[in-house]
């Protein structure tokens, strides 16, 4: 019976669903049908047997129907199908008629049916409502952060296979699973109410849904379409992340998107021209997994998404529950270095009672001996005379004997113990060696929750070189590997900017025009490779491209100009190639949009050591130049070289060290600095075939191994403490450290080389103020405070700086263009701010007009951009402000709202505004009016605050 039951509530829900599409004949039939199904049951034998395999039938007679509604031979061979022998006679005998006449008639669709199925066939259309992407009040926060966590990943995904789809290297597989993201992309954005997200990825799906199904070649510009797409997805999370403005050009994007969903609708798509298209691979077998490697160009290998098995659930945890952690594993690990310091102390004396033991045995088997002999020496007369004891007696009752014997058994017992304390140290050690290991792991995975890839910065890179190539016409393909490299947040933050002027600086001083690059047999589109890498418990990035390379000229031109150095000074490429990271020095006589403003290379040096990392760079005239940045993963753990200058441990960090020499390794010679160059007036002249400059004035120190010379300097007297021997055996038998720095490579003298090891490095709080050369301490198993040394820092002093490299750099902070953004939106100020701070602007941000007025007391921007409705007080009050007083009545001021209406335009103007720009906006027009204002308007330098 519960068959029966089943059977008969699939038929109910074909007849349902048949009279709502307008098949009312069919729905007949299937009523019909289902009144017959109890009297099959009471059938039995022969006759049962023939009504099941009746029952077979009925679903091709339905199909063949639907093929054909309303035909008389299907309707017929149905309702013929219901008056079968095998059920029973009909209870009506117009039954078969009255079925036949009813499925014989014209559908007649519902017009809701009508309508939806018109509405299905429109053209698509948008509107401004459809990219906004304002988060509902009443959103789920645990599903929204789901959400935001996961579409990074899912977007690095979508990136590559539209990549590959605009290259022409899509297969079917690609299709799919990029149909499959913006599926995801278009449910997930629904649920948590995302319009904008939603809508891009439905229409983003429709259009790759129907390459996925037809084996129709995908044009180039829809290829192109998706590459924006995939863009615009990506800033719009970004944004909702707080790492970016909203995109502009997003309802350009889905206008764009929409534009090929119709061309598919119409079947406009299908009869496009070949030279518009590419080709769809076939699936390719061997596309297991997705290259690794990030780049401007899309991966040679097919892609295919990782295994779902393989995704791992993640937790979400404050940041100062992290920083707790650190703090607990670094307290642990100290502890644990002290108990280990503890167990040695106490097994070095468990082994010295041990050993004294031994010394006590010895001497308790001399008193034995003594004993002994002293009563073997009473005779037997000596006894008799004094009327004492036999010796017999004299042995037994003896209390100097009976005192010996008992030492003797003490000191057993003694031994006994001590081996006893032995064996408990040494499975103490093996307890405290486990711990330790345990430790280790411990902080080893505390760590890592810090740590992020650094292809999480891929995309702000890629389009700071895309925007840097719109802005001064060149053409670039950034390619980045090593993107899988793990490196704390921290670190990563802020090696950001670093990348970004090094980047902006390949693409505006490097990379040649197109056309100059033909002419120069180059590929118009040049190529910046940005590898990440690790060496050691260090990170080393290279950024290499294959533009010019470095103009030794005009750099010792601009030198000489500036008095960096005298015309007859002679210096090699790579002392050269250092000068720009003087600050302010540039070799353009212009200011443009990206370069001339005396700010860039000298920033990255900063940055880097900010972090504690050094800058290296390598040119090679038309072949293009090479940057180099060494630094740690990360600041809270450091692997260290530990020596020893004075009587005093220090931690040096491993990547500054290039190499150790023994003392005696190697010849030392005193130079003569002169005109900047070493005149070596030694013994040993040596034979180097690369010389370093040295920081040291007059006269100093040279240490020359393997054909190399370095600068060599002591380490004791730079950290304040007496040497104990005289400078020139000093300098012979002491060890050598061979440390990178900004100016080279240089040798730095020191008493002992202790060990290398790994530390927590503990900052020196607050309340102390900053120690030159030393950016840590470590705290060691004895309870004692190891510095931890910025060797490059502490070898430059700060005397040495020349008056003209301080006024160089004064130049350049006045140079500095600042700017003020004011908006009360904080997610669009963020992001205006980051795109102007990318552009190398100083900026700085306010929530409205009156925090605007009070930051101008102390920062005196060149221009201000602010929006037109705020609190407090709005744009246009805030430009009359400005032009009613007398240093500030010229500073330029762009106004960027949505008011697009021309009352709106004519207030701003009356105002004061000299740029009023409407969203949606690009981030090049943005720069382009930035540029303008600054060009076409006199600015004066503000007076320094007081």
């Amino acid at each position: 019976m519960e068959a029966l039951e089943d059977y008969a509530t699939q038929l109910e829900r074909i007849g349902q669903t048949t009279e709502l599409i307008g098949l009312g004949g069919l729905s007949a039939w299937c009523a019909a049908f289902n009144g017959i199904l109890p009297g099959v049951i009471l059938l039995e034998g022969e006759a049962r047997a023939l009504a099941c395999q009746h029952l077979a039938v009925w679903p091709a007679l339905v199909d063949e129907y639907l093929q054909k509604p309303a035909d008389f031979d299907a309707s017929l061979a149905l309702a013929e199908f219901l008056l079968s022998p095998g059920f029973g006679p009909p209870a009506d005998e117009n039954a078969g008629l009255n079925l036949v006449e009813a499925l014989t008639a014209p559908p007649v669709v519902p017009e809701e049916l009508m309508a939806q199925l018109a509405q299905a066939e429109a053209p698509v259309s948008v509107s401004i409502a459809d990219v906004s992407l304002a988060v509902p009040d009443t959103v789920d926060r645990d599903v929204y952060d789901a959400f935001i966590d996961e579409a990074p990943n899912n977007l690095e995904t979508f990136a590559a296979l539209t990549s590959r789809i605009a290259a022409g290297l899509a297969d079917s597989n690609d299709m799919r699973t990029a149909k499959r993201i913006a599926h995801s992309f278009k449910g997930s954005a629904n649920i948590v109410g995302i319009r904008g997200i939603a809508a891009l990825g439905h229409h983003t799906e429709d259009v790759l849904e129907y390459f996925e199904q037809n084996p129709v070649k995908p044009p180039r510009a829809l290829g192109r379409a998706l590459v924006a797409a995939s863009d615009c997805l990506a800033q719009m999370v970004g944004y909702l992340r707080g790492d970016e403005s909203a995109p502009e050009n997003a309802l350009e994007v889905l206008n764009e998107i929409v534009a090929w969903v119709n061309k598919v609708k119409s079947g406009e798509i299908e009869n496009m021209a070949d030279d518009a298209v590419v080709d769809v691979a076939p699936p390719q077998p061997d596309a297991s997994r997705y290259e690794k490697q990030l780049s401007g160009h899309p991966p040679e290998a097919p892609v295919a998404p990782a295994a779902e098995g393989e995704a791992q659930a993640t937790l979400r945890v404050p940041v100062n529950t992290v920083d707790e952690m650190y703090r607990l594993i670094g307290e642990m690990t100290t502890r644990i270095a002290r108990l280990e310091s503890q167990v040695a102390n106490v097994n070095g004396r468990a082994e010295a009672l041990l050993t004294h033991n031994l010394l006590v045995q010895q001497r308790v088997v001399d008193i034995e001996k003594l004993v002994m002999l002293r009563g073997m020496s009473l005779t037997p007369a000596d006894a008799a005379e004094s009327g004492s004891f036999d010796p017999l007696e004299m042995d037994r009752y003896n209390e100097l004997h009976g005192a010996a014997r008992a030492l003797v058994e003490v000191a057993a017992d003694a031994r006994e113990m001590t081996e006893n304390l032995e064996a408990s140290m040494t499975n103490l050690r093996i307890e405290v060696a486990q711990q330790s290991q345990i430790n280790k792991e411990l902080q080893h995975q505390v760590v890592s929750t810090r740590l992020a890839p650094v292809s999480s910065l891929a995309a702000r890179l890629t389009r700071n070189v895309r925007q840097t190539c719109v802005q001064t016409g060149k053409q670039a393909a950034l390619v980045i590997t090593g993107g899988d490299i793990q490196v704390d947040g921290d670190v990563l933050n802020k090696l950001a900017d670093p990348l970004l002027h090094l980047l902006r600086n390949a693409v505006d001083h490097g990379i040649e025009l197109p056309g100059d690059r033909t002419a120069a047999g180059k590929p118009a589109e040049g190529r910046i490779d940005l590898n990440f890498s690790r060496q050691g418990s260090g990170i080393v990035v290279t950024i290499r491209d294959d533009g010019k390379g470095l103009d030794y000229e005009r750099i010792r031109a601009k030198a000489i100009d500036r008095e960096l150095i005298h015309a007859d000074q002679q210096l090699t490429h790579a002392e050269l190639a250092r000068l720009v990271l003087l600050p302010g020095f540039s070799t353009r006589d212009e200011v443009s949009e990206i370069s001339g403003r005396g700010v860039g290379m000298d920033v990255v040096a900063t940055r880097l050591a900010n972090i504690k990392g050094t800058v290296e760079l390598s040119s090679e005239p038309g072949q293009g130049c090479e940057v180099v940045l060494r630094f740690q993963a990360s600041l809270v753990t450091q692997h260290t070289l530990l020596v020893e200058a004075g009587k005093q441990l220090f931690a040096i960090p491993i990547h500054y060290i290039r190499e150790v020499f023994p003392g005696g390794l190697g010849q030392v010679r005193q130079v003569q600095r002169e005109g900047g160059r070493d005149k070596g007036e030694g013994v040993n002249p040596g034979t180097a075939s690369t010389l370093h400059p040295s920081p040291f004035p007059l006269r100093s120190w040279q240490f020359t191994v393997r054909d190399e010379s370095f600068p060599l300097c002591d380490l004791t007297p730079l950290t304040g403490y007496p040497s104990s021997l005289p400078s020139a055996e000093r300098y012979t038998v002491m060890p050598k450290v061979l440390i990178r720095t900004a100016d080279g490579v240089m040798a730095v003298l020191v008493d002992r080389v202790v060990e290398s090891r790994s530390v927590m490095v503990k900052t020196m709080g607050k309340f102390l103020p900053r120690v030159h050369g030393v950016s840590g301490v470590t705290l060691m198993g004895d309870g004692s405070l190891v510095p931890l040394l910025n060797v490059p820092e502490l070898l430059v002093s700060p005397v040495t700086v020349t008056a003209a490299a301080a006024d160089l750099a004064a130049a350049a902070r006045l140079q500095a263009r600042r700017i003020l953004v004011v908006d009360d939106s904080l997610s669009v100020r963020k992001g205006l701010m980051q795109l102007l701070q990318d552009a190398a602007f100083e900026v700085k941000g306010a929530g409205d007009g009156m925090e605007a007025i009070r930051v101008l007391e102390s920062f005196q921007p060149h221009l201000i951009c602010t929006d037109m409705e705020m609190p407090n007080m709005n744009g246009l009050e805030l430009t009359q402000h400005l032009r009613m007083k007398e240093t500030t009545r010229h500073l330029p001021v762009i106004m960027i709202t949505s008011r697009s209406m021309d009352k709106h335009r004519e207030q701003a103007m009356h105002a004061g505004v000299d740029i009023y720009l409407t969203k949606p906006y690009t981030d090049a027009d943005l720069l382009r009016h930035v540029h303008a204002a600054l060009q076409t308007n006199s600015i004066r330098e503000p007076a320094a605050a007081g």
